[in-house]
């Protein structure tokens, strides 16, 4: 009997050993959370692009907590059969006995999360605040092709030649939509891109010769970057301290030798005259006189109006929307050999391809509205993916820590 129980012993402990087998890592939860975050940012950007398509009320929302848990559990269970014999203490008799061991070892696990609504004052004060020249320019930097950020991100251009003002607004369901387009590519022609200057501007009241020389003054601003200028002349000159300030702004690179020759005030790093080139707007808006370089514009200017957060899901909603309701009409495609060689993986040269009522498994992402679906194709995506990452980011500067709220979130389970 000790030998056949011995058997048992040894197979209820390989058994456990399989069960064991197939534990979970913290690390395949990590990827899956990982993947259910990617997934839902994407179909939270998607369906508000296709909301703002059909001019409906668009609605963001965030994870404010995930929670994580699990747990290991036994159980005794029915497995294999082991059959032996054992003698009774009288006479001869014996009995017949079945032994079913089996043990096994369960892993279970998951997410809690809450979703919080965004719909808060901080939220939408961000969403309407034009986008930042800053901004434009850090991904210009990069090395984001410029044909993809402007029409992203452009919301007009006005041209003035000193008696008449012409606006070419950037939208695809403006009937003069291609006036927009044939301007921006003669833009970027001339070499239209961004550039960070540092401007001086005028801190605190004008000062004396000895306020100026005051040490503990001097003790105080010397820390903070800020300098003392002379301003003026002879008896009249007096003393301004100046904070130096970090912006950017659109300028020229003048374009190839047989273009047009730019003005200097128009170049990128022309420090001489950036006071003159770039004249401070409306917010969002920058302006700056081109000169008379050219015959017919002697007193011309460029106005480069950009775009607030729900303005770029309004223009993506409106591509969305031609190619929606109809496919052969209009498909906004980057020319540019910048744009070209930047896509390198050679999915088509669209900016944004969203198909309607045509998912698949495989998509990049896809989402039901209104008893439709859209979607955007993992092949012959175009330029979708690196607008995906782009508006992903700026949505974000949108919000901050504190924005979401903890109170008034809905509990998904």
């Amino acid at each position: 009997m000790g030998g056949t129980l011995r058997k048992a012993l040894m197979l209820a402990a390989g058994l456990a050993l399989g069960g064991c087998s197939q534990s979970v890592t913290i690390s395949e939860w990590a990827a899956g959370y990982d993947k259910a975050m990617e997934t839902a940012s994407n179909e939270n950007m998607l369906i508000n692009m296709v909301r703002a398509a059909y001019n409906q009320p668009m609605h963001f929302a965030a994870v404010a907590v995930v929670r994580g848990n699990g747990q290991v559990t036994d159980s005794i269970g029915t497995g294999a059969t082991l059959y032996f014999r054992h003698f009774l203490d009288v006479g001869a008799a014996s009995s017949s006995s079945y032994l079913t061991p089996s043990a096994s070892f369960s892993v279970s696990g998951g997410f809690n999360f809450d979703m919080a609504s965004l719909d808060n004052s901080e939220f939408v004060a961000g969403l309407l605040t034009p986008i930042s020249p800053t901004t434009v320019h850090y991904y210009v930097s990069q090395g984001i092709p410029k044909e993809l950020l402007f029409n992203l991100l452009v919301d007009r251009v006005q041209i003035s030649d000193g008696n008449h003002t012409n606006t070419y607004v950037n939208d695809p369901n403006d009937e003069h939509y291609n006036d927009f387009l044939i301007t921006l590519k003669n833009l970027l022609s001339l070499g239209l891109t961004t550039e960070n200057v540092q401007d001086l501007v005028p801190f605190g009241p004008p000062l004396t010769a000895a306020d100026a020389k005051n040490p503990q003054l001097l003790s105080a601003i010397v820390p903070a970057g800020i300098l003392i200028t002379p301003v003026g002349s002879g008896a009249d000159v007096h003393y301004q301290m100046m904070k130096p300030v970090q912006s950017a702004r659109f300028c020229f690179t003048g374009g190839g030798p047989d273009l047009p020759k730019l003005p200097d005030s128009a170049l990128c790093q022309n420090v001489k005259k950036q006071t003159e080139a770039a004249v401070v707007g409306p917010q969002g808006q920058q302006s700056f006189h081109t000169g008379s370089a050219m015959p017919g514009f002697e007193n011309a200017s460029l106005a480069v109006t950009i775009r607030s957060t729900r303005d770029v899901f309004n223009y993506l909603g409106n591509l969305i929307y031609q190619q929606a309701e109809d496919p052969t009409r209009f498909h906004l495609r980057l020319q540019s050999k910048e744009a070209k060689a930047y896509n390198y993986l050679g999915k088509g040269d669209e900016m944004l391809v969203v198909l309607k009522n045509q998912a698949r498994s495989d998509d990049l992402v896809h989402v039901e509205y209104r008893g439709a679906t859209y979607s955007i194709p993992v092949d012959h995506q175009g330029n979708s993916a690196l607008v995906f990452t782009v508006v992903s980011q700026i949505l974000n500067l949108s919000k901050s820590v504190n924005l979401i709220p903890t109170t008034s979130a809905v509990v998904v389970r």
